[in-house]
């Protein structure tokens, strides 16, 4: 399941054109100066036997020219989080393989005006294309938009107006989402799951509920525990809510949280884990039965490609951002790798459902009830890309939230 919308196409700016000239000119060849005139006929030299004929030689073929780039990305929080700036850094590297790319990272990036002027310093440091993962919104597509023809801007998961050269971008957690309560609804023997979220806001509140969802359509008697936690970093925060929940009879725990801490807690807790954005089978091996990994690569690689053919297109004031398909393999969006312990069937019945969402199959179909168990979505009625990403601010049945 995709979303679609237009894109509008935009200029090249001044600092890519400039480049773009420059190799085109040095690829051209200089017009050869004339010969001499041919010398005077002589005589006729006496006739010999006619050479072998040989194969006419092929026209040199010559390479398109490297259009160099240097592209910043930006990240909350620190480098080795174990979690959400582990799997980004692999697209940002991935990027990096792109002939004529390099990439860098730029950390603990606030949600400040001070945002703002990072992104200001690595512009004027030489970065043609930022990279935002943390959601900063207007504290860089203001930038973006003072910038025109200096920078290309991608900014994660912004609902707002992208300026023309910029492009918000993100990917369907809705489906990893249920495909991970599918997950654990199959794995619960207590009926409650639980989740460690930062913020209460509409993109981790579709998150819970495609958990929940997923969870009830195996197991119509699971309930979902929340702790909000009011930051995407802090592992001793993590640590606390994931114990609360261990203590309210949640007997699998996922993360909206960046780090690994909730999958440590499950396994010194004897519960189950399924993880977000990263692969955590190496965090928690004995408790993790799968994660839903944010896997970009893909997409960032034909971004950068973009950029260099002079293709870039801005997402404009869509209020929703090109969404990267899910994936069966390496590259994209998509299921990582499950414990041991997991049983063939439960395996089975997870992949088999993400696969028919990689085919495009809606899981969110009504009815669909809230919390206090009034119909919301009527039966047959499918909930769009564009509800899922931006605009549930409700919690289905079955959903409990506190703050940690």
């Amino acid at each position: 399941m995709t979303g679609t919308h237009m894109r509008n196409r935009k200029i090249v700016p001044a600092v890519l054109l400039v480049g773009l000239v420059s190799l085109v000119a040095a690829c051209s060849s200089s017009t050869p100066a004339a010969t001499e005139a041919a010398p005077a006929a002589t005589e006729a030299p006496a006739a010999t036997e006619a050479p072998a004929a040989t194969e006419a030689a092929a026209p040199a073929v010559s390479e398109a020219p490297v259009v160099p780039l240097n592209i910043t990305w930006l990240y909350t929080g620190p480098e080795n989080d174990g979690g959400y700036n582990v799997i980004n850094e692999v697209a940002m590297n991935a990027m990096g393989t792109v002939p004529g790319v390099k990439v860098n990272g730029i950390f603990d990036v606030p949600y400040s005006d001070e945002a703002s002027q990072i992104t200001r310093q690595a512009i004027a440091n030489g970065a043609q294309v930022i990279v935002d993962t943390t959601g900063i919104g207007t504290y860089l597509t203001d930038v973006c938009a003072e910038n025109l023809d200096k920078v290309y801007c991608y900014s994660g998961a912004d609902a707002g107006p992208q300026p023309a050269n910029s492009a918000s971008w993100w990917l369907p957690d809705w489906d990893l989402s249920y495909a991970a309560g599918v997950a654990a609804g199959l794995m619960t023997k207590s009926n409650i799951i639980g989740a460690v979220v930062p913020y209460e806001i509409p993109i981790a509140v579709q998150g819970i509920n495609g958990y929940a969802l997923g969870c009830q359509s195996v197991n119509p008697a699971c309930e979902v525990k929340v702790v909000y936690m009011n930051s995407y970093f802090d592992p001793t925060a993590a640590t606390k809510a994931s114990k609360t929940l261990v203590n309210a009879g949640a007997d699998v725990l996922r993360n909206l949280t960046d780090d690994a801490s909730f999958c440590k807690v499950a396994e010194e807790e004897g519960v189950y884990a399924v993880g977000e954005y990263n692969d955590f089978a190496s965090a928690c091996p004995n408790s993790i039965i799968t994660s839903t990994v944010w896997d970009f690569s893909d997409y960032m690689i034909e971004e950068a490609k973009e950029i260099q053919a002079g293709m870039f297109q801005s997402t404009g004031d869509s209020g929703f951002p090109e969404i990267t398909p899910l994936k069966i393999g390496l590259g994209g969006p998509r299921l990582g790798t499950f414990g041991a312990f997991v049983p063939a069937d439960v395996k089975a019945q997870v992949e088999g459902i993400f696969a028919e969402m990689v085919d495009g199959k809606n899981f969110f179909v009504g009815p669909i009830y809230d919390q206090k168990g009034k119909e919301k979505v009527k039966a047959g009625v499918e909930l769009d890309d564009k509800f899922l990403f931006h605009g549930w601010d409700w919690y289905v049945k079955g959903v409990t939230a506190s703050e940690g």
